[in-house]
């Protein structure tokens, strides 16, 4: 009774309900945030899939027969067993790669014997020329693979044609890139880029690669090296584009100091500063990408550092003409120094789903009346049951060394013929190479091998597969022999083997977010000459193995890898006295995303 007369005096002195006073603090009323991060997220998804039009590559293009190229997008660089540029090399068979010690340090890949004259190297259409100290050849090592969005290796007889490519992002919504990555001797890679593209055209692209490498082998070899990359453009349409870009290098790679005093100089240091810059603009009026197109270039390469200044301009234009079935392209670059003019023509024809021809033809102008001339041609058929022969042939006359004055011209007689079987399951080829006599040139930064013996006509068996008996295993390697004679600067039954182990464990991560890489490889060669000591007498390389493991895990855009080399810890080398480190591991994450 008391309960029930206290809340009838409490309901009465409230009064109706009506009148009571209202919340002073209506639902709702706190000032909203300064950024709708729900809409962002919303707008960034819808520029994710509008495209913008970029710059076309630029290269001599068009049909190929089969065998002839190994195209690396990005994708694929991301899941290569690679560090380095070097490593890319390596999936060609028959390029044994004289490894200077460990990450870091010259990687020069020797070619069916043709030494420093055994790849040539283009970036963005443009050849990338061999300056500084050394310059009979490009290292690819001091390359940044996190800036490059696709390779191509094109093969030839007795030469390898390496196409470099940077970003050509073709989304509306922003990319942005960021990487870190450690390992043993307390090595550091940072790497980071952005990249923006509007509607309207401007566009503007940046990025960076930094390495730091102290001593890994030796009594000294530490290594650092800064790379970065801008591009600017305005690509208003498919139809016509301008674009600026620089590409900055600054390696400090001290001397290799090792031998049985540790304090031998084994490999030169390389100090300085490289910077190529260019600016290209191109044309064409059918925007379906076929039809003719015009570029223009103009690039400058300088070098300073070591005691050496040089700057070598080129100016060019390329004019194309392709249809889903043919194509023709011509190049004509004037340049300042060395190659004083280079022509160059392609034809590809497809006149039939299994017949593929291509002709090239190459002019070199050099200073002291020399000059470079060579006809190739290739010819592919593709036969029932996944059968392809494809053939190749290089004749003409070459200037090896540019660089080096009294260099005179040599003679080309190279032929390939190549057989390969494709199924879903099983990629198999074999091939037979015949290489013309030649005087190679050794590689600048290994100071204990100056020279290379002549090379006598050679011929060469090669052999590559790839087996995948599972969705989730592959097993794949390929084989290098030269049958008739051994030239230096590489060994006999050289071959490279690997198996991996690739899933997304659909079953536990059905929306494919997770993916995982486990490889182990192995590299194994037998015993022959690397080189000749300043004596001429031939240097001696022992037949070695190496095993290297990798595994990579990616959820979504974030990957996480762990690299090791020479896991039985061999003191045996690709190049005498550069010993790589037992079971140096190198491991790290990256995170690419549209912003």
């Amino acid at each position: 009774m008391r309960s029930a007369a206290l809340l009838t005096l409490l309901l009465a002195g409230a009064g109706p309900l009506s009148a009571q006073v209202p919340d002073t603090l209506p639902p709702d009323s706190l000032r909203a945030d300064a950024v709708d991060e729900t809409a962002r997220f919303l707008a960034a998804q819808e520029q994710a899939v509008v495209r913008v039009p970029v710059m076309p590559r630029l290269a001599l293009d068009g049909p190929l027969p089969p065998m002839s190229r190994t195209v690396l997008g990005r994708d694929s660089l991301e899941w290569a067993t690679a560090e380095t540029l070097g490593d890319l090399l390596q999936r060609v068979p028959g390029v044994f790669l004289w490894r200077g010690g460990w990450i870091g340090r010259p990687e020069s890949p020797n070619y069916q014997g043709r030494g420093a004259a055994a790849v040539e190297y283009v970036l963005d259409g443009v050849p990338y020329l061999a300056v500084g100290p050394d310059s009979l050849s490009v290292d690819p090592s001091l390359f940044a693979l996190s800036l490059l969005d696709r390779v191509e290796i094109e093969r030839w007889p007795g030469l390898l044609r390496v196409y470099l490519f940077t970003s050509r992002h073709d989304r509306l919504a922003p990319r942005s890139r960021i990487a870190i990555a450690s390992g043993d001797r307390d090595i550091a890679r940072y790497q980071g880029s952005f990249e923006r593209r509007t509607q309207t055209g401007p566009a503007l692209a940046i990025g960076a690669d930094v390495l730091d490498a102290p001593t890994g082998s030796g009594a000294s070899s530490d290594f650092d090296r800064t790379q970065y990359w801008v591009q600017g453009g305005f690509v208003p349409h498919e139809g016509v584009g301008l674009q600026y870009q620089l590409m900055r290098l600054e390696p400090d790679r001290a001397a290799f100091l090792g031998g049985s005093t540790g304090t031998d100089t084994l490999g030169a240091g390389l100090t300085g500063q490289r910077s190529d810059v260019q600016i290209r603009g191109f044309w064409r009026p059918w925007r379906s990408g076929f039809g003719p197109r015009l570029d223009l270039v103009w690039a400058r390469t300088s070098w300073t550092g070591g005691g050496v200044e040089q700057e070598v301009s080129q100016l060019g234009a390329q004019a194309s003409w392709r249809t889903p079935t043919f194509s023709l392209a011509a190049s004509a670059f004037r340049r300042s120094d060395w190659v004083t003019v280079d022509l160059r023509a392609r034809a590809g024809w497809a006149p039939a789903s299994g017949v593929s021809a291509s002709l090239e033809v190459v002019h070199h102008d050099h200073p002291g009346d020399r000059a470079t001339d060579w006809l190739g041609g290739r010819l592919g058929l593709r036969l029932p049951l996944g059968l392809d022969v494809a053939g190749s042939a290089r004749v003409g006359t070459i200037i090896a060394t540019p660089a080096i004055f009294s260099d005179t011209a040599q003679t080309l007689r190279d032929f390939q013929v190549m057989a390969g079987w494709h199924r879903r399951w099983l990629d198999a080829e074999v091939g037979w190479s015949r290489t013309s006599a030649f005087q190679p040139r050794g590689f600048q930064p290994y100071l204990r091998v100056p020279t290379l013996g002549p090379s006598p006509a050679t011929e060469w068996l090669t052999a590559s597969v790839r087996l995948s008996p599972l969705s989730w295993i592959t097993l794949e390697g390929w084989y290098s022999d030269p049958r008739t004679t051994l030239p230096d600067g590489l060994p006999p039954t050289h071959s490279l083997a690997s198996a991996t182990l690739r899933s997304k464990f659909l079953r536990t991560f059905p929306s494919g977010i997770f993916d995982l890489k486990l490889q182990v490889s192995m590299e194994t060669w037998g015993t022959g000459v690397i080189g000749r000591d300043a004596t001429g007498a031939p240097i001696t390389l022992r037949g070695a193995t190496f095993f290297r493991n990798y595994l990579q895990m990616q959820f979504g855009s974030l990957s996480i890898y762990f690299d090791r080399v020479n896991l039985r810890g061999t003191r045996l080398t690709h190049v005498p006295g550069f010993t790589i480190p037992a079971f140096g591991s190198t491991f790290g994450v990256r995170w690419e995303f549209l912003n």
